[in-house]
């Protein structure tokens, strides 16, 4: 799989991987496990994307933090995630990007799709108090700031900055 992704400046990663740390020091699912992800936003997904040259909108510098959601993860579990507030300059971006991609999956397309910054996957049913009540004890600011764009190929594990 590919993606399209918008990733963090040093401030805002830094304040996402210490929610990942947090998770981890308590005992729960947390990305930070892996030691291979970077917090970011998935803009688009699928098996051909290609390496953008460019776009023909702003990158966004910015985003708000909704609230937190779950995605379901099979029998029992649970994907833990903050979702991203769409505000006009990300919903024009995002549809930039879905102009040079546009073999994305239906889930990234524009319409259907929930931008979010992920903290855990497959968090069991009976973990998820203990997982938001870590998170609350963890406060990420309101708003991240974006510090580029980055093609993933998970088949190369190849990240290729854009713009």
């Amino acid at each position: 799989m590919r993606s399209i992704e918008l990733v963090l400046d040093p401030d805002s990663d830094a304040a996402v991987r210490a929610a990942w740390d947090a998770l981890t020091a308590a005992d729960l699912p947390s990305l930070g496990r892996s030691g291979t992800n970077d917090p970011h936003v998935t803009l688009a997904a699928g098996d051909a994307l290609p390496v953008p040259d460019g776009f023909d909108a702003p990158v966004p510098t910015t985003l708000r933090l909704g609230g937190l959601l779950l995605f379901a993860a099979g029998a029992g579990r649970s994907v833990l995630v903050r979702a991203v507030v769409v505000d006009p300059v990300l919903s024009a971006f995002h549809s930039a990007v879905h102009r040079v991609a546009p073999d994305a999956v239906g889930t990234s397309l524009p319409g259907a799709w929930s931008p979010h910054v992920t903290f855990a996957r497959r968090v069991r049913d009976e973990d998820l108090p203990a997982a938001v009540a870590t998170l609350r004890a963890t406060p990420l600011p309101e708003t991240l700031t974006v510090g580029g764009v980055r093609h993933w190929d998970g088949g190369t594990k190849t990240v290729t900055p854009v713009g």
